[in-house]
């Protein structure tokens, strides 16, 4: 009985694969990926040991080369053997083949497949897991500490993509750059910040955040320990001066850095922007006033790369934020964490946090430096014994969640610059027009140390500083 049309062509089609070895294999391939690429997808979703980050670039990356590398060598075997093509079929049999009609629908089903393969891919490699724990040997650091930050729940493109397509190509390049850094292992560690071609904050931060809103004045409460026997506190109240754009058009308070009808434009001295010589205020108006330290020129510019100031310039950690170990361990205290009645605690702790560990001793050097410590004194009772050894895990997971020293990533390593620190880049009393007009600062002593000024009270009012239990907070409703 003769075979119907739709299984003649069906046939010819397969002799037309089994002609000669590449094809075939090619064939093979692809064949052999798709399987690969449904059976793990499967067992993706079952989730347990299969829903992990190398599963991930398994299904997405490795399997779908596997497959284009077949693609490729299909034609490519028909390409090679064409002189002998007829030849071949008629060994296989003496039925017409429509050879360019075959390539088409080969081609077509396949570049269907690879689509769909290659979109799932790319949306993978654009999810918060491939970021952080993909790479995990680069980003381990920063997925660690973004997981701990407000920005938690909003997925890394967000804000190191720009919308469109010239943003997905550049990111695209420059993760092809950063892959053959991990490759040939001569990333810079640490890795360098600020990230220099990050998208603008205008395209990104502000596709959630709204630089025009007025957001006036905030309370700040932040309690702190001293080092002492009984880990006695302390508390700072302040009133911050965010402010924003006020209804009648005027900028005010910090986020008057940001407003949208004027720019501060600046250059820094060194990479991470933390030196800034000289600055350009443009008013709305157009007019512009320039400041400089001592030794800068006024008139144009240094060298180096002229920014305009936006929200990163101030909160460059705002997703990946890096602790300083006196203060992990007060918001450790204020938190119950670790308890007070533990002499000397804050002073030990910060101590064994300080000392040289690497990521496998840290764990157990700081245990035995503080139990050690504890027996010194002649050891505690039974109840302030359970209480350190509840405390150590706390200290331990202090230095494991901002250390890692393989990659020389120390203390301070990321100074958060919506501090002081911060500020006075240019808020230092240094920085000056030609006439002398100086950006406000604190005032110095005799020996180099700032002092509270009422210049400080345009970002910030101080309500109370040091004391250990402030009335205002009761005033407010807050006492602790």
């Amino acid at each position: 009985m003769e075979a119907s049309p739709r299984l003649g062509t069906l046939g010819r089609l397969h002799r037309l694969l089994r002609s000669n070895w590449i094809t075939s294999t090619g064939m093979a391939l692809m064949t052999l990926a798709v399987l690969a690429f449904a059976t793990i997808a499967v067992m993706h979703g079952m989730g347990g040991a299969w829903a992990g980050p190398y599963v991930g670039i398994v299904a997405t990356i490795a399997v779908p080369l596997l497959f284009v590398l077949g693609l490729v060598l299909v034609p490519a075997g028909l390409l090679l053997y064409r002189r002998q093509l007829n030849e071949r079929l008629n060994a296989l049999s003496d039925r017409p083949l429509y050879l360019a009609r075959a390539v088409v629908v080969l081609t077509a089903v396949n570049f269907a497949a690879v689509g769909t393969v290659g979109y799932t891919g790319v949306h993978y490699m654009e999810s918060v897991q491939f970021c952080g724990k993909a790479c995990h040997t680069v980003m381990e650091p920063e997925y660690v500490a973004f997981q701990r930050s407000p920005h938690s729940r909003v997925e890394c493109v967000k804000c190191h993509i720009a919308p469109g397509a010239q943003g997905f190509i550049e990111a695209k390049l420059n993760g092809t750059k950063q892959l053959l850094g991990v490759f040939l292992d001569n990333y810079e560690r640490p890795i360098p910040t600020p990230v220099h071609n990050l998208a603008d904050a205008r395209v990104t931060c502000e596709q959630c955040h709204w630089p025009e809103k007025y957001l006036g004045t905030k309370l700040k409460v932040k309690p702190h320990f001293r080092s002492d026997e009984a880990v006695s506190g302390y508390t700072n109240v302040l009133l911050m001066r965010t402010g924003g754009t006020r209804p009648d058009g005027k900028a005010v308070g910090i986020h008057w850095h940001t407003h949208p009808e004027a720019s501060i434009e600046y250059v820094a001295s060194d990479p991470q922007r933390t030196q800034i010589p000289w600055l350009r205020v443009v008013k709305p108006d157009g007019t512009h006033e320039t400041f400089a330290v001592p030794g800068t020129a006024h008139d144009a510019p240094p060298a180096g790369e002229l920014r305009r100031m936006d929200c990163n310039d101030c909160h460059n950690r705002s997703a990946h934020a890096f602790e300083l170990p006196g203060d992990a361990l007060d918001v450790a205290f204020a938190n119950g964490l670790l308890p007070r009645d533990l002499p000397f605690l804050k002073q030990r702790a910060l101590a064994a946090l300080e000392a040289e560990w690497t990521r496998d001793n840290a764990a157990e050097g700081i245990r035995q430096q503080l139990q050690t410590a504890y027996a010194q004194d002649g050891g505690i009772d039974e109840l302030r014994r359970r209480k350190l050894e509840a405390a150590i895990p706390q200290v331990v997971d202090i230095w494991l969640r901002n250390l890692w020293p393989e990659r020389k990533l120390g203390w301070n390593a990321y100074p958060d610059l919506a501090t002081h620190f911060g500020c006075f880049r240019c808020h230092d009393g240094q920085h000056a027009t030609p006439a002398g007009r100086v950006i406000f600062g604190p005032k110095r002593l005799p020996d180099g140390l700032p002092i509270r000024d009422g210049s400080c009270d345009k970002c910030h009012v101080v309500l109370s500083e040091n004391e250990e239990d402030p009335a205002i907070l009761d005033t407010f409703g807050l006492h602790r």
